[in-house]
């Protein structure tokens, strides 16, 4: 039912581990560029002209961060901004004029998640991280962003899971981490509590650095369409990793059920460092996509997929490959590049694997999304 062709953008990166990722339009073309940032290095963006055409263009240089990365307008002038790790690059309002580079805060470091979302319910975005090397916390901006931004802790760390959304239903946003989840009490970001979450047992063979412990990639959506938020989550960064959501069965956070849909079996599939949830054939319903890498390898060539929500109540999954062209992906993301009304997905390489499908070169992989749409409401009817 689904239908993606791959296309090899650029193969003409520089040597480096690439962990930031954003899609959004940045220079107010109508059309969202795609983003992606070498760990402490080199920052660029790709603007799309046609599926086998894009320019390049430096965004920024020396990123602090590792990997988490988030596009808001920080400033208010009506241009989106990037944000990564303790600082954020100013939108210089023209392609081919590298972003100003503003560091908010000098001693945030290791940071793997970074998320924009209205936390203090003032109506304006703020910043939450998460690095395991300190804490879970969020950010607000104040109204001189050039100046240092104070942060307020929400919780301890893992190394990645964090995500967003309203697990109460009470209209104000809280956040997850893997294990458990952090209640806005007072619905302003002020003071958190602590609730735990029924991650399930991690193979203990499987983990080979500290670092996969606990690490997920989350994301918080209505999966059985209850009207109730719930939350999905992946284990990424260990090879053979489980996929499933969380029901949030009285929709306050108090009561959680464990819904399985992959479990790892033989072959081993590598590690799944992307969660990307959406209503990927306009059913009405979420689905998932994720994506294998290539430096935490599995018994075969790194794949992408997506599953398919089938009942629409998360009780029943069918998995798609969509991409099977031995490269994997890291941190992809989603949105319609092309403008044909469907979703894209575009990546790149955490490390590229010298075997890989352009002989270990870093690469930036665009899946243009071909599916006929009279599928999709043929199969609907």
């Amino acid at each position: 039912m689904f239908k993606f062709k791959p296309h090899i953008i650029d193969t003409d990166l520089p040597e480096g581990l690439y962990g930031q990722t954003a899609l959004a339009d940045i220079n107010n073309d109508g059309k969202p560029e795609f983003i992606v940032g070498l760990q402490y290095g080199d920052i660029y963006y790709y603007k799309y002209n046609s599926p086998d055409n894009w320019d390049k263009f430096l965004l920024g240089k020396n990123s602090p961060s590792d990997v988490g990365a988030v596009v808001l307008d920080v400033d208010g002038d009506g241009w989106l901004d990037f944000v990564t790790g303790g600082g954020w690059y100013k939108n210089s309002r023209q392609d081919g004029i590298p972003f100003e580079r503003i560091i908010f805060d000098a001693g945030l470091k290791n940071v793997h998640d970074v998320i924009a979302a209205d936390i203090d319910g003032d109506g304006k975005d703020e910043i939450i991280v998460m690095t395991d090397s300190l804490d879970l916390r969020w950010y607000k901006i104040p109204e001189n962003p050039y100046e240092p931004w104070k942060y307020t802790v929400i919780g301890g760390a893992v190394h990645s899971g964090a995500a967003v959304g309203d697990i109460t239903g009470n209209g104000s946003l809280d956040v997850v981490r893997t294990n458990a989840w952090f209640e806005n009490v007072n619905g302003d970001g002020s003071v958190w509590k602590e609730h735990p979450l029924p991650f399930p047992p991690q193979n203990q063979e499987l983990i080979t650095k500290p670092f996969m412990v606990n690490a997920t990639h989350a994301m918080v959506c209505d999966v059985n369409q209850d009207g109730k938020n719930d939350i999905v989550m992946i284990e990424n960064e260990m090879p053979g990793g489980k996929l499933f959501w969380l029901e949030n069965c009285n929709g306050d956070g108090s009561k959680w059920v464990r819904h399985d849909i992959y479990i790892p079996g033989k072959p081993l599939r590598g590690a799944c460092h992307t969660l990307v949830t959406g209503d990927f054939d306009f059913d009405g319903d979420i689905d998932i996509m994720t994506c294998e890498m290539e430096d935490f390898p599995g018994d075969e060539s790194p794949k992408y997929y997506i599953w398919e929500n089938v009942d629409g109540k998360g009780m029943e999954w069918k998995e798609h490959i969509i991409c099977d062209c031995n490269l994997g992906g890291h941190a992809a993301v989603a949105g319609d590049i092309t403008g044909n009304g469907l979703p894209d997905f575009i990546s790149k390489p955490w490390m590229p694997s010298k075997n890989n499908a352009v002989g270990g070169k870093p690469f930036v992989l665009f899946l243009e999304n071909v599916t006929d749409t009279d599928l999709f409401y043929d199969y609907q009817e």
